[in-house]
């Protein structure tokens, strides 16, 4: 259950149906609606202090065995159906690309990193080389995870 405060109707209960969740996002987000939650209510299993930082631990190590290091925009491109886009940018010969101070992480091809002062445009440069190159070579459309705003041209 959620407390939403709507722009036009004021406060309301909305169960977490109403929400629509999908993966990294909901209606909230798809709907771009004017709305601001004010509270939920969480459902969370209760464990013991030593097992959370045992779990922390065990997915910080992941995530520095699988992930690079430092500024990155995290993962770019949404996994298409059956695959993954990290895969095929990888097959695509993009791990390492750059343009300017932006580079597809070398550790991770769905990771686009910063080499420091990497502009807006550069990244969007980047991405869409990315689109491109797995478009054509695999007939894959890449859909960005991120959201977009502003002007990158």
């Amino acid at each position: 259950m959620a407390k939403i405060l709507h722009q036009t109707k004021g406060i309301e209960d909305w169960p977490v149906k109403k929400l629509a969740y999908q993966y990294r996002s909901s209606i909230l987000k798809r709907e771009k609606m004017p709305v601001v939650v004010l509270s939920a209510v969480l459902n969370v299993v209760q464990t013991s202090r030593d097992e959370a930082w045992e779990r922390i631990k065990s997915y910080q190590a992941h995530r520095k065995e699988t992930q690079p290091p430092g500024a990155s925009m995290g993962s770019m491109f949404k996994n298409p159906e059956d695959d993954y886009a990290g895969r095929l940018i990888e097959a695509a010969g993009l791990k390492g690309r750059r343009i300017g101070r932006a580079m597809i992480s070398p550790i991770h091809a769905n990771f686009i990193i910063n080499l420091g002062g990497a502009s807006a445009k550069e990244i969007w440069q980047l991405m869409t080389l990315t689109q491109e190159t797995v478009q054509e070579k695999f007939g894959v459309s890449l859909e960005p995870e991120i959201e977009l705003i502003g002007e990158f041209k």
